[in-house]
């Protein structure tokens, strides 16, 4: 049975201590009690706005669970384990777990030491992977990833005929202790659990359909959708434990029945019988039913219960269409809207809350000082690249692409690539890379086409021909496409004004040359003034898709008027390096002394790992330890100090901020203690020397950075912790917006963010804009100073790049339509703030009060 004292018993817990709580502000302490007057009967979805700190109000429910007696999942996505970590222990030391299970050796990792350890059943919290059931089995792979099940169903036999079942000594796929240890864990925990529990009719649902054979088993029979699968996936389950709650952050994401989180959610996870779901997402729908019917299913809600809200949803779309159309002449569709809108809001309000930025007293106080409407203190602006401010060159490379793409044929991919990538450049590169056709593709494709198609490809050639004639190579034409030199021109404007930049795109290879020329640009003008720049060389990359920087170089300094080679800026380098160089070798001299002087400042588990840094030093018996000299760049680098002059408190704080940036919550406490003792220190440091060693190893310029797939967790954390200090590099980030847009927080250094390459869903603009958009901003801070000092005020700036007349601009039309219907559905904006005019303002006024509201 579990041990969870029920949803009252949560409910005293948070209400006897909420209202002297300074963890939540006011409205997070609103949303906590909606929860709680809704959880014990349903799940729930919040729903608030990007930034506005769902994920303290998950914490403290959370916490509230545990000292309750219950347990808690929660899955998150793959890259959000460390930050949810983060907030877990703020809320309480050792309330997260120490590790994210993200996989099947992370699970199966609880018993390679067999009964030594805290398995997972036993503890209050459960960080899960969103992609942890993604497993990839077949007939090649080791029985070590499925011998869990078999192992089940052996020790089930054993517990119940006091023998293993015939064969099992012989099957040599199944000498796995860890599965052995786990699978005993599983029958000694289920076997005499009543009928009526969830874990003892999952058991019996894996016995009645598990077959036991005498011959090897096989990978090949887990493959993903089999029946076998579906049994492993039960069975980790039931090693997983039940839950009391379970929280899915980013829960719009990965709909799909077949997805690794619908997997999760409808087969692994097990929950108690008066267990509730929490969904968190910023960005949960657009107007659609499916949409909503994929949300309300999360939490579980029956198909009784959602029929009538469905309803309201599909009458409430039609009636926000026809308003956008006749708002300012036909009063039935304005009292038609209001009715669906109170429709719409009374059905979802019992399990949907939202806070938006409306409610925030810094927007409210914006909007009163600015006299502007509330949603302006964002403020949305278009860098333009027209064609007529184009150079010649690019005049023909523009006309080029338009007459390739009427010329093309449906065959011809490239071709049609080129078009719609013209304002990012990518089809144009792949047309001037030889490699991307070929004219003997091309010849047996006209032998296969009728006259007018062959007249069509030769055409399409010509038009070819135009662009390669205009430039030598993809990478050159890249490093001088108008869109990019107009970003960087924009960038380096902020930069000027001391503000930061946050960039987001798409595509690696415009955003690495961006990166490339971005720091190229920065790194000339500081050798032309005799400034410190951080690189000893120009770098010939000789990586895979990682383009040089010597192209960079050379269009930098044409760019700036310089024309120096790249002989004469290696030499400039090499000679302005050197004097650093002794700086950093004076100071990393003191470097551990200083921190010594204050190691007061150090917790229990930084104190132990600066032991375990100086006797790794001490060991090496050299000041030429070279990690100690990657340490002193580091720490440096990290401290918004633009020299070496740091008092030893600033060392000392540079030293935890470092560690808190390349280790994970937790990691390296082996024993699950909550503390590092100094043999689990000197075990976890060779891991931190790797780690700063990548990060710090390679001497070069880091004004700008590129945050991708690629980038390791620790190197993301080192990123986010720069670019969140004023003086700190990186300046400038430049995301992948499927590795950036979400969960990350930016915001303490930053106000302005480019969005490089369109998008087509509104929700992950939202998602971009939000990793500067949230409580504690730059803006935040820069707002009160002005208001302080009487100055201009500040806004959080959106810069969007367009490239005028290409379908880049249709593309950011349409995401601009689909941006007004979110708004109209979750922000109660029902029509565009542009269209008020002084004629129709009272409808205007009537209609927005009138937008759904889920406010707790």
């Amino acid at each position: 049975m579990s041990n969870f004292l029920g949803w009252e018993k949560v409910a005293k817990i948070i209400k006897d201590t909420l209202a002297f709580n300074e963890r939540l502000n006011s409205t997070q302490k609103e949303s906590v009690n909606a929860i709680l007057n809704r959880i014990a009967n349903t799940g729930v979805i919040i729903a608030d706005e990007v930034g506005m700190g769902k994920t303290r109000i998950a914490v403290e429910l959370i916490h509230a669970v545990k000292q309750a007696g219950g347990r808690t999942a929660i899955i998150v996505p793959t890259t959000l384990g460390f930050q949810w970590q983060k907030e877990l222990n703020d809320r309480e030391a050792d309330l997260a777990p120490q590790h994210t299970v993200n996989s099947l050796w992370r699970f199966m990792s609880a018993w390679a030491d067999g009964d030594k350890q805290e398995h997972w059943d036993k503890q209050s919290v459960i960080l899960l992977s969103q992609n942890f059931a993604n497993w990839r089995i077949g007939g090649n792979s080791h029985s070590s990833r499925w011998a869990l099940l078999p192992e089940v169903y052996a020790q089930w036999r054993k517990a119940k005929n006091n023998r293993l079942p015939n064969g099992y000594n012989s099957h040599e796929d199944l000498k796995y202790m860890d599965a052995e240890y786990c699978a005993r864990r599983i029958v000694e925990q289920t076997y005499y659990l009543s009928n009526s529990d969830p874990r003892k009719k999952i058991l019996y649902c894996i016995i009645e359909n598990f077959e036991w054979g005498v011959n090897s088993f096989g990978g090949d029979n887990f493959s993903a959708g089999s029946e076998y699968r579906n049994l492993l996936e039960k069975t980790v389950g039931l090693g997983l434990g039940s839950f009391d709650l379970v929280v899915i952050d980013e829960a719009h994401k990965s709909r799909g029945e077949s997805s690794s989180l619908s997997r999760i959610l409808n087969e692994i996870i097990i929950q108690n019988d008066n267990g509730r779901r929490l969904a968190m997402t910023a960005t949960p729908v657009e107007l659609n039913v499916e949409q909503w019917q994929q949300m309300l299913n999360r939490i579980e809600l029956s198909e009784s219960d959602q029929q009538p809200i469905l309803k309201s949803v599909d009458n409430y779309a039609k009636a926000v269409a026809k308003l956008k159309l006749y708002w300012k002449v036909d009063e039935q569709s304005r009292l038609s809207f209001q009715r669906a809108a109170r429709a719409f809001e009374n059905s979802l309000k019992p399990y949907l809350l939202r806070r938006d930025k409306r409610q925030d007293p810094t927007i409210q106080q914006f909007h009163s000082v600015s006299n502007l409407p509330i949603n302006a203190y964002r403020k949305h602006t278009q860098v333009e690249i027209k064609v007529e401010e184009l150079s010649e060159q690019w005049k023909q490379i523009v006309c080029s692409v338009e007459g390739l793409s009427a010329a093309s044929i449906m065959q011809d991919a490239t071709s049609k690539r080129a078009r719609l990538t013209l304002a990012n450049g990518h089809g144009i590169a792949a047309i001037i890379d030889n490699s991307a056709y070929s004219s003997h593709e091309d010849d047996e494709l006209e032998n296969d086409l009728n006259n007018d198609d062959s007249k069509k490809l030769q055409r399409a050639h010509w038009w070819k021909k135009q662009i390669t004639e205009v430039y030598a190579s993809g990478d050159e034409s890249l490093y001088q496409h108008p869109a990019l030199l107009k970003v960087i021109s924009e960038i380096e404007n902020n930069l000027m004004l001391g503000q930061k930049a946050l960039v987001f795109g798409k595509l690696t290879k415009p955003m690495r040359i961006l990166v490339n020329l971005l720091n190229a640009r920065e790194m000339l003008r500081r050798l032309d003034k005799k400034e410190f720049w951080p690189q000893t060389k120009v770098h010939i990359s000789d990586k895979e898709n990682d383009d040089s920087e010597v192209h960079a170089a050379k269009f930098a300094s044409k760019q700036l008027g310089l024309n120096w080679s790249i002989d004469e800026i290696n030499d400039r380098l090499k000679r302005q390096y050197e004097k650093h160089a002794n700086q950093v070798d004076q100071t990393k001299q003191h470097l551990i002394e200083n921190i010594e002087h204050s190691i007061s400042l150090l917790d229990t588990r930084c104190e132990q790992l600066f032991k375990a840094f100086k006797k790794s030093v001490e060991q090496a018996c050299s000041e030429e330890h070279a990690v100690l000299t990657f340490m002193t760049r580091a720490i440096y680098e990290l401290s918004d100090s633009s020299d070496f002059n740091l008092t030893s408190e600033e060392v000392a704080q540079g030293f935890i901020d470092l560690m808190g940036a390349v280790t994970a919550e937790n990691e390296g406490d082996a024993d699950g203690d909550g503390q590092l003792d100094e043999k689990e220190a000197s075990k976890l440091w060779p891991c931190i020397e790797a780690r700063v060693k990548e990060e710090y190893e390679h001497v070069r310029g880091g004004m700008a950075r590129l945050m991708y797939g690629n980038t390791s967790a620790a190197s993301r954390r080192m990123l986010q912790l720069g670019f969140n200090r004023k003086n700190s590099f990186p300046y400038v980030l430049v995301a992948q917006s499927v590795v950036g847009r979400e969960g990350l927080n930016l915001h303490q250094a930053c106000r302005f963010v480019y969005l490089l390459h369109p998008e087509w869903n509104p929700g992950v603009v939202e998602q971009q804009i939000g990793r500067v958009d949230r409580l504690g901003s730059r803006w935040e801070k820069e707002f009160y100073e002005q208001q302080d000092q009487g100055g201009e005020l500040p806004f959080i700036e959106i810069k969007q790049v367009i490239f005028k007349g290409t379908y880049d601009e249709y593309n950011w039309q349409v995401l601009h339509a689909r941006w007004d219907q979110l708004r109209s559905q979750l922000h109660g904006v029902v029509i565009p703030i542009s269209e008020r005019d002084d004629a129709f303002s009272h409808y205007y006024d009537e209609l927005c009060s009138a937008a759904p509201d889920f406010t707790p």
